[in-house]
């Protein structure tokens, strides 16, 4: 009698965090499609200091106790941050003051960004410098390119930060896969490659669409975040869409996914921070840091239920020191 043999097929976690990963993308991209103002306002409300938060808290448990021959590294990148976010922020802040003539903006906006990305590169090069038989010094000719881009067209450089941001919280969790997750990373793949499917169907079902309304000052604040001004022949509807859907992925990998692959992310693991458990840490220093950012979430929510309007400005001000600080950690992830 033949023995007849089954095979059972089983489903691995890999493949359930893909399926809910491309899931998740699809009714997101449905729901911001219909609704790109709501969602805008929706997403940034609940999850913008969130996410800042579990930045943070990622950040502190990556730094290392003692910085050894990393000290040059970590004082161009600290100083780096510093440095960048106040004259962001003096140019943010002075830009309605009468003396700025709309030359002197841009020109200060050009310099601003040309320092930025000489820093990147600086990090590129000492980041190099620290792997064996490596030589990274080609980052300061790409940045020089980039740099005669900026001059040249500064204001769709401004744009493409707005897009490109959130692809860095993708190009984080890549690298954390590669260390805590090796066996995800195939299904890791397949996510990535499905977001340029939903854009593409995205932009298809919506670039036909007439332009958001802008009849008040948040919609219209929304409409110019996304890039209307700078793209008025492209419809403002797709362009929120877009924005948001990219955002929101952003946020949700900072929150839940990279959590969930990397248990020094997990925010109640305070013995994971090697600052704060480690001997010679600081722990007081480390829990009073991570308790100003609850409390500046609960802040900002209260803010935004004051006056959305205003409270948005202010965080995306000082949002870009959360976003400079990104570039130092994951340079170093490489």
């Amino acid at each position: 009698m033949q023995e007849v043999r089954t095979e059972r097929f089983e489903i691995t976690n890999a493949q359930v965090f893909a399926a809910a990963f491309i899931s998740a993308c699809a009714v997101g991209a449905a729901a911001i499609g219909s609704f790109p103002l709501a969602a805008s306002i929706a997403t940034i409300f609940l999850f913008a200091g969130v996410h800042n938060v579990m930045e943070f808290r990622y950040f502190v448990a990556r730094m290392p106790l003692c910085w050894g021959r990393s000290r040059l590294y970590y004082s161009v990148g600290i100083g780096g941050v510093i440095v960048l976010a106040a004259a962001y922020l003096t140019l943010y802040f002075a830009s309605g003051n009468w003396l700025w003539s709309e030359y002197s903006w841009a020109t200060s906006a050009a310099i601003w960004n040309t320092a930025f990305v000489l820093w990147i590169a600086t990090l590129f090069y000492l980041r190099g410098k620290q792997r064996p038989k490596s030589d990274w010094a080609w980052a300061f000719p790409v940045a020089l390119l980039v740099a005669a881009f900026i001059w040249l067209a500064p204001q769709y450089w401004s744009l493409a930060l707005v897009y490109i941001h959130p692809f860095v919280a993708m190009w984080f969790l890549e690298r954390q896969i590669r260390r805590t997750r090796p066996d995800w990373l195939r299904a890791y793949h397949l996510c990535l490659a499905s977001i340029p499917v939903f854009l593409i169907l995205l932009w298809l079902a919506l670039s036909g669409q007439p332009n958001l309304s802008e009849e008040t000052n948040l919609f219209w604040r929304i409409n110019q975040h996304a890039g209307s001004q700078i793209l008025p022949g492209v419809s403002s509807h797709l362009l929120v869409a877009t924005h948001v859907f990219l955002e929101s992925i952003h946020y949700f990998v900072w929150i839940l996914i990279i959590p969930l692959v990397d248990r020094k992310a997990i925010p109640w693991k305070l013995g994971e921070i090697p600052l704060f458990a480690g001997k010679g840490g600081f722990p007081r220093l480390v829990f009073g840091a991570i308790l100003v950012g609850v409390m500046s979430v609960t802040a900002l929510w209260a803010g935004f239920a004051i006056d959305y309007t205003m409270t948005r400005d202010v965080y995306f001000a000082f949002a870009i020191a959360h976003v400079l600080a990104e570039f130092p950690f994951l340079i170093k992830m490489l």
